[in-house]
């Protein structure tokens, strides 16, 4: 897109400040689409991020509980389990904000900077649900590394955490179709 191209379309959404992936980019640039208005269409650009939604958050929480007990490192870890069981079916995902407790302002900041980076209220569109956990997956993960703030938006990880399980909290009643996690009893232990 030409800066005139860009210049324009700021005029027709003032929120609009990244150009979309080009056809020609691969797959995992981005998803979604930021002009359309179609369900499932909601952009999100992952570029070099790795999927965390193909691996059991649960064994990750596990490998990283007896080292992280203390504090915002504690926390992580158990909104991570927390994840890892709504990734699995197991539980709801409302679970992982009660572990990291009220963070609703900077879950406010965050969906702001997304406005900025995609377009107003496009997450609400709907993504592939693997998207979404993935990306808290991330941020939780950086969460017990110490990490306070996210690099690229500057806001902590914690309102991200929180964006991504508010949209998937959404996702359960508007956007049921994307719901990509892996079968149910898939990731279940089995009882014997």
């Amino acid at each position: 897109m030409s800066e005139t191209e860009q210049r324009r379309s700021l005029l027709v959404d003032p929120y609009f400040a990244l150009k979309p992936p080009e056809p020609s980019e691969p797959a995992a640039a981005g998803i979604g689409d930021i002009a359309s208005i179609a369900k499932g269409s909601g952009a999100r650009y992952n570029t070099g991020k790795p999927p965390l939604d193909l691996v059991p958050l649960v064994l990750i929480a596990a490998f990283h509980r007896p080292h992280r007990r203390r504090g915002e490192e504690r926390v992580a870890v158990e909104a991570l389990d927390a994840l890892g069981r709504f990734q699995s079916q197991t539980g709801g995902a409302m679970a992982v904000l009660h572990e990291l407790g009220d963070g609703w302002a900077e879950c406010a900041q965050v969906f702001e900077y997304g406005r900025r980076k995609y377009a107003a209220w496009n997450w609400a569109k709907g993504m592939p649900w693997s998207a979404v956990i993935s990306s808290a997956a991330r941020h939780l993960l950086a969460m017990i590394d110490g990490e306070v703030l996210d690099a690229e938006s500057g806001l902590p990880h914690r309102g991200h955490v929180f964006c991504n399980i508010v949209m998937l909290l959404a996702y359960e009643e508007t956007f049921a179709t994307g719901d990509d996690r892996p079968a149910e009893g898939l990731l279940t232990p089995v009882q014997e």
